[in-house]
């Protein structure tokens, strides 16, 4: 049963993916052959969930303005978008215009740069505090990523690669998280596993003082 609901609120979200103007409940009911009391269970579900929100009431009508429901920005990605052949197209790009070592130090700015970016965040922070800020922050962006410890020494591990199969492409990629984790801890570390050579996973020793 809760697949079907499921399946039926895809189906909704995608009618009002292609009506930028957003569709009324009655015309809801009418592409999905439902009746207006389930599209208004639906609608209250997703409204909920953030994905959905009232339009401007439509007054053209010539009678009394029907009220209508489009995507939130939050709905609209909800739907699958496919960014990595244009990433890879770039990188390749990037990669015939410079050489391996401009490219290296390419990734590694913009990992600095996107640390300098969170480094507020980071403020008044200690090394412990840091460090897990820092593992929450990068499963923000997607890694499934933990702090564990091994011989009292703390290590990132990221069982996932946000961009695998980029990175055994362009290698080079690899500088950008390193560059992240240094920057945001402000301590050098060491890569001891890549998932791009064949590693479980990603694993970066931080280097602290004794």
């Amino acid at each position: 049963m809760n697949e079907q609901r499921e399946s039926r609120q895809h189906q909704l979200m995608a009618l009002l993916l292609d009506s930028k103007s957003g569709l009324s409940v009655d015309e809801i009911a009418d592409h999905l052959q439902i009746s207006r009391t389930a599209v208004n269970q639906h609608l209250a579900t997703l409204e909920k969930q953030h994905l959905i929100q009232e339009s401007d009431l439509n007054t053209n009508t010539g009678g009394r303005p029907a009220r209508k429901y489009v995507l939130t920005t939050l709905g609209v990605n909800r739907f699958p978008k496919q960014y990595s052949w244009f990433c890879n197209l770039l990188l390749s790009e990037l990669a015939e215009e410079m050489t391996a070592e401009a490219m290296e130090a390419l990734m590694w700015k913009m990992g600095v740069k996107l640390a300098k970016s969170l480094s507020i965040k980071f403020a008044d922070k200690d090394s412990a505090q840091r460090l897990q800020l820092l593992v929450e922050i990068m499963q923000d962006l997607g890694y499934r990523a933990d702090l564990e410890y091994q011989d009292n020494q703390p290590y990132i591990k990221a069982t996932n690669c946000v961009y695998h199969d980029l990175a055994q492409q362009h290698p080079a990629l690899c500088l950008f998280d390193k560059a992240l984790i240094s920057s945001l801890l402000s301590s050098p570390i060491l890569q001891t596993a890549c998932m791009v050579k064949n590693d479980c996973a990603c694993a970066f020793r931080v280097m602290t003082k004794n």
